[in-house]
């Protein structure tokens, strides 16, 4: 059985995924990264390989990839260089990647990858992944669909790697009055206050499937959260001080619930009329599911998948994962209305 390469694998969420490939009896599980001792550290404790490897030193590489089938990448990659190494040799390569600009550099490798027989799979985790298979489903039985708005919702209590702390940070833009509106997640749509937000669900759906109108919002899980906090976030975020200040307390005080969320709402006509699609789920701890999701592709991927570069709606269905979801204490939720429904006439964030 060949082995599953972790890069940033002792990183947040990069030792989870690890944890779970073990857990689930795979074999060859290495993690890897810059660090030599944080990577033999992080593998003593999983049980599993380890290799020092630098994205930025491309003669390091091959060592980390001897025996290697699949490659998990954990961390934001400015060029598409070692994607395009690795589907060179024919291997699997999922992405858990958020950000668009890392997703679009890695789709244009689609040609390459067809050619050496190697398949990537991207958006791999809450948002973008499940919110993807989310808005597919949402749609499905539309015949024309007037717009889909996402809702990401991720908890202040929970914890959030520095990586991932600084990502959301980097994202935030100056919000207006109007960028700030309630949207309401879990079945019994309890309304929270979310800003627009460059998730690349919103342009991959776009992008891949020619659904207009995409918008995703996110919310933060905290009684510390109001339309005048969230607004006075987004502007305090580009600040050093106050990114410093945040991961400090956020290490050490629980600044709200740990809840991860996602909401879809779809809106369209079907061949009785208007249609307003709602699918909702809630479970805790962001990157506990991420790392669900991605072990669950990179353990699937071989009999799913043909060569080439997919986002993981294309590939796979909501329902493949909705036994997994479950075990997890993840509820899914659905509600069809047969009502016309006012859409989101918001566009993409830039």
């Amino acid at each position: 059985m060949a082995g599953i390469l972790i890069i940033g694998g002792y990183g947040h969420v990069g030792r989870q995924i690890a944890a779970r490939l073990i857990r689930a009896g795979q074999a060859g599980v290495r993690v890897a990264g810059r660090d030599a001792g944080r990577a033999a550290v992080e593998s003593a404790k999983l049980g599993c390989g380890w290799a020092v490897m630098d994205l930025d030193k491309p003669e390091s590489w091959d060592a980390a990839l001897a025996g290697i089938g699949t490659v998990v990448v954990c961390v934001d990659l400015v060029n598409a260089d070692f994607p395009a190494h690795v589907l060179e040799r024919g291997l699997g390569y999922i992405d858990i990647s958020a950000t668009d600009a890392v997703l679009r550099r890695i789709e244009g490798l689609d040609e390459l990858a067809r050619d050496h027989g190697g398949c990537a799979v991207l958006s791999v985790g809450l948002a973008p992944g499940l919110s993807n298979l989310m808005a597919r489903a949402a749609v499905a039985r539309m015949e024309k669909v007037e717009a889909v708005t996402i809702g990401v919702l991720l908890g202040l209590g929970d914890a959030h790697g520095a990586a991932a702390v600084d990502w959301t940070l980097d994202n935030m833009r100056r919000l207006t009055p109007d960028d700030v509106r309630p949207m309401g997640f879990g079945p019994g749509a309890t309304m929270v206050q979310t800003m627009p937000f460059a998730f690349a669900d919103q342009h991959v759906l776009a992008r891949r499937h020619a659904l207009e109108n995409v918008t995703t919002r996110l919310g933060l899980a905290s009684p510390l959260i109001t339309r005048a906090t969230l607004r006075l976030l987004a502007r305090l975020a580009k600040r050093p001080v106050f990114r410093n200040l945040l991961r400090w307390s956020m290490a050490r005080f629980r600044l709200g619930s740990d809840r991860a969320s996602l909401v879809v709402e779809a809106v369209g006509h079907g061949a009785d009329g208007p249609l307003r699609h709602r699918l909702t789920l809630d479970g805790r701890a962001e990157a506990a599911i991420t790392a669900l999701i991605a072990a669950h592709v990179a353990l699937a991927w071989p009999g799913a998948a043909r060569p080439g570069v997919w986002h993981i709606e294309e590939i796979w269905h909501l329902g493949e994962f909705a036994s997994a979801l479950r075990a997890e204490g993840i509820t899914l939720g659905e509600q069809r209305l047969d009502l016309p429904a006012p859409a989101d006439a918001s566009g993409p964030d830039p």
